[in-house]
């Protein structure tokens, strides 16, 4: 009788109603019979109309229990209703009994007369199979003493029949509902989505395989404002869900409920996301609210490792200082790529070892040093990604990692060479993923790319260093000699002994001793400007007394056949250094006249307006070739032309040229290689303001 007495219901709740309480009290005389015809229950009802207990019928065969009168020689009970009792087995359907005489035996001997209006049904199990038989029966002797005649029997089972036929119905109408709810059960479990429904007073009365899934014996009658103390629940940024965050709990208050995270901690167990729906429900009877949970868990990884990475791209622009960048890095990469402690360990080239350059820990964790610092190559699991140039997974760290349960070492490559060694701690065991291993792997490439270019600016900036200081020292020790030198030729040109023979040598040294000064001029120059350490003698000026200075000067010098030409306005005042701005057109006018071709015109432009001053010089011939134009400025470059074609020139003259225009706020470039005539432009502003360091 246990499947009488207890139902366990379609979507997985055990009712809280006791089944067999209801069968014993059923006012109607109710016996159950096996498909052996013994008797396995009986209700009170059942009991009073028969005069008997309970001890005395279970167990027995029903006709044992209830033989025929044998002192009425037309007694048929037994035959009748044995009849129906196997037109039920064999048909499997509910058969009508007309009123039946049937006497029952006396507690104190001898029969009692009764009249029956009985009707057996049959009850199947989940398996479909017959299982038991429900014998239903009325006592009717009251009604049919009283009548007295033949036309009450007939009256009596037409009514029966009716009625029996109307709770036929009524069972087919409830079989059909049940399968209904059935197929709507099979539905819900079918779904990867937890369903949950509550009723008024916050008890779970809807839910599905995926809501037990998740839940478990936190459906079995506990109310949801308890749920949160029962289980690990958090909002999206961290916080703990208390009973009246719950997306149920704010369904059943009457909030209509759209895209709430939810977070699932589990012990031992990676977090889960979930994204929830629900409403409130009216109209249904014992079911005030509904919500839905669709995990999200691999959406959510991927957009917090696609913030991961825009947060990391960001950083890597940034010009502060390296270690600075890696410890927000690391602290990005753990915080929103969902590990619980992450740190960067980083090679040294010299010792090849790693040591821990940043180390990062989720509030209420400790930060992972368990390891040595430094570690050798192979040594833990920094050292074995760095061994293998490819990424380690840890699923069970042992019981001296505390909280952490799994890592993920990930080595930071620049081409063949290993930088770095990222390493990622989880809270929970975790299986090797090759999703999050690839996006890891990704991250690391991107930390390699900034190590390498900021390795590359620091070594750069050390050779430029080294660079400018090599030019100051050689300029400085050439200079004192080279002083000396000019002045004994000075000395000697001066003295009347000084024969014409080694007039003309001394001439020559004084020459080339003035042609290597004017070098080391430069140099010194360039060193100064690019240190900032010469300042320039600005004051009001005017460019084009400068301009007309220096090509009256070009036209005296010049040994070349060509033409200049000066377009400039009558005045074109600025605030600068006249020295300094000299230097850059007489470079100018010296390096178009080198490159014009023979009989061509070099022309020179200015323009004022009130903020700016253009200077522009032209020239027609040789034109730059494309791959020399972004090296013009640069110290020492000298094409090939000039080096092959015997083109006097140190390369410095448009290095200083730059220099001295950058110092006075303004720009200066060359025009493109297809175009006509090769133009240098420079742009100056003609108000003083703030100057940037030389370049």
């Amino acid at each position: 009788m246990g499947e009488v007495n207890k139902h366990v219901g379609t979507h997985g709740r055990v009712d809280s109603v006791d089944h067999r309480l209801l069968f014993l009290a059923v006012p109607t005389p109710v016996l159950v019979l096996d498909t052996h015809l013994v008797i396995v229950e009986a209700n009170d009802a059942y009991l009073d109309s028969t005069m008997r207990s309970r001890e005395e019928l279970v167990g027995r065969p029903v006709f044992d229990a209830f033989p025929d009168n044998p002192d009425d020689p037309a007694a048929s009970g037994v035959r009748m209703w044995g009849a129906s009792l196997r037109r039920v087995l064999s048909g499997r359907v509910t058969d009508v009994m007309a009123i039946q005489k049937y006497d029952i035996p006396r507690p104190e001997g001898g029969f009692d007369t009764r009249y029956w209006a009985p009707a057996n049904a049959p009850v199947f199990g989940a398996d479909g199979e017959l299982r038991w038989i429900l014998h239903r029966t009325e006592d009717v002797t009251a009604f049919m003493q009283a009548r007295g005649d033949s036309s009450a029997l007939d009256e009596l089972t037409a009514e029966l029949r009716t009625r029996t036929e109307q709770m036929a119905a009524e069972v087919f109408a409830r079989r059909e509902l049940q399968e209904q709810n059935e197929t709507l059960h099979a539905l819900l479990d079918s779904l990867d989505t937890a369903v949950v429904g509550c009723d008024a007073a916050g008890l779970p009365v809807l839910f599905n395989e995926g809501a037990r899934r998740l839940f478990g014996d936190l459906l079995d009658g506990v109310t949801i404002d308890q749920w949160a103390q029962r289980r690990s629940l958090f909002h999206p940024d961290g916080r703990r869900m208390h009973g009246e965050d719950l997306p149920l709990a704010r369904a059943l208050r009457g909030e209509r409920i759209r895209d709430v995270e939810v977070v699932v901690r589990a012990p031992a167990a990676p977090r889960r996301y979930f994204r929830a729906n629900g409403r409130p429900v009216s109209g249904h009877p014992g079911l005030a609210a509904v919500v839905a949970l669709h995990e999200v868990t691999l959406h959510r990884r991927a957009a917090r490792y696609k913030e991961c990475e825009l947060e990391i791209s960001r950083l890597t622009s940034k010009p502060n200082p390296p270690q600075e960048i890696l410890a927000r890095i690391v602290e990005v990469i753990g915080s929103r790529a969902g590990w619980t402690a992450a740190e960067l360990w980083t090679v040294d080239d010299v010792a090849r070892v790693l040591r821990r350059a940043s180390c990062w820990a989720e509030p209420g964790y400790g930060r992972p040093y368990q390891l040595p610092d430094p570690l050798l190559y192979g040594q833990d699991i920094p050292g074995r990604a760095w061994q293998n140039a490819a990424p380690v997974w840890v699923a069970n760290l042992h019981a001296d990692w505390g909280p952490l349960r799994a890592a993920l070492a990930t080595p930071v490559p620049s081409g063949s060479a290993i930088l770095a060694v990222l390493v990622c701690y989880s809270d929970t065991a975790e299986a090797p993923d090759d999703t999050r291993t690839a996006i890891m792997t990704g991250i690391g490439a991107h930390i390699g790319e900034f190590l390498a270019r900021r390795r590359a600016e620091r070594l750069a900036a050390e050779l430029e260093q080294s660079r400018d200081e090599y030019i100051a020292l050689v300029g400085h020790e050439l200079r004192t000699p080279l002083t000396s030198v000019q002045a004994y030729t000075e000395v000697m040109l001066d003295d009347p002994d000084t024969s014409e023979e080694q007039r003309s040598m001394l001439e020559v040294m004084r020459r080339h001793t003035d042609a290597l000064n004017g070098i080391v001029m430069k140099l010194l120059d360039v060193s100064g400007m690019r240190s900032g350490h010469i300042d320039l003698d600005a004051r009001p000026m005017d460019l084009a007394t400068v301009v007309h200075a220096a090509v009256d000067a070009a036209r005296t010098a010049s040994t070349v056949p060509v033409a200049i030409e000066a377009n400039t306005p009558p005045t074109a005042p600025l605030h600068g250094d006249p020295a300094r701005l000299r230097q850059v057109v007489d470079e100018l006018l010296a390096n178009a006249l080198t490159r014009a071709s023979p009989g061509s015109t070099v022309g020179i432009n200015l323009r004022c307006d009130p903020h700016t001053l253009t200077l522009a010089v032209s020239n027609t011939g040789n034109r730059i070739p494309a791959d020399e134009r972004g090296r013009l400025f640069d110290m020492f470059f000298r094409n090939d032309a000039a080096r092959h074609g015997g083109i006097p020139g140190t390369g410095l003259g448009l290095t200083i040229a730059r220099t001295i225009v950058e110092q006075h706020g303004g720009t200066i470039a060359v025009s493109e290689p297809d175009e006509a005539a090769t133009t240098f432009t420079v742009r100056l502003p003609t108000a003083p303001g703030n100057r940037p360091a030389a370049t």
